[in-house]
């Protein structure tokens, strides 16, 4: 796992959930990129084909930087979740479809409220949105965190056994 240049130690289930994501990371943003511009200029910009590799490598550093860390903070203490460590990591690709010229979509309040940075929607809203893998690994590790804090309120009293 490349979480030791940060010098963290996760668990089975966060680490396998780690894992999924950072396998899946290049080739999602590569789809995303390709989606949303032919959605909405009608095909690939040509400077964001060029751009590509270096969006890639960046949101893939941010993706592993970030989601490391929450994965290594106690579950008690995490105050966003996977995901929302993917939406905010597409600031970049936003940026560079600005700059490119890609024409803003439009999005409902929701989408305004809950990713206000994510201004083209490339973000994901689950975990298929990357991959297979990905669902099943964040299932997982959802389950594993539920059983986690759950287990812990049993034995502080706060739930009966």
């Amino acid at each position: 796992m490349d979480t030791e240049s940060h010098n963290l130690t996760l668990e089975p289930y966060p680490e396998a959930l780690y894992e999924a994501v950072v396998d899946a990371v290049p080739a999602w943003i590569i789809k995303r990129i390709h989606e949303v511009s032919t959605a909405l200029s009608g095909t690939v910009h040509p400077e964001l084909e060029l751009m590509q590799s270096q969006l890639v490598s960046s949101v893939t550093a941010e993706v592993k930087k970030n989601l490391a860390v929450l994965l290594a903070t106690d579950v008690d203490t995490q105050n966003i979740n996977p995901l929302q460590v993917l939406r905010d990591s597409t600031t970049v690709v936003s940026d560079a479809m600005v700059q490119v010229g890609i024409p803003f979509p439009h999005r409902d309040q929701f989408e305004v409220r809950a990713m206000p940075n994510d201004i083209y929607s490339i973000g994901p809203i689950t975990w298929r949105d990357l991959s297979e893998d990905v669902h099943d690994a964040g299932i997982t590790w959802g389950a594993w965190k539920a059983a986690v804090i759950l287990s812990r309120r049993r034995d502080e009293g706060m739930i009966p056994s």
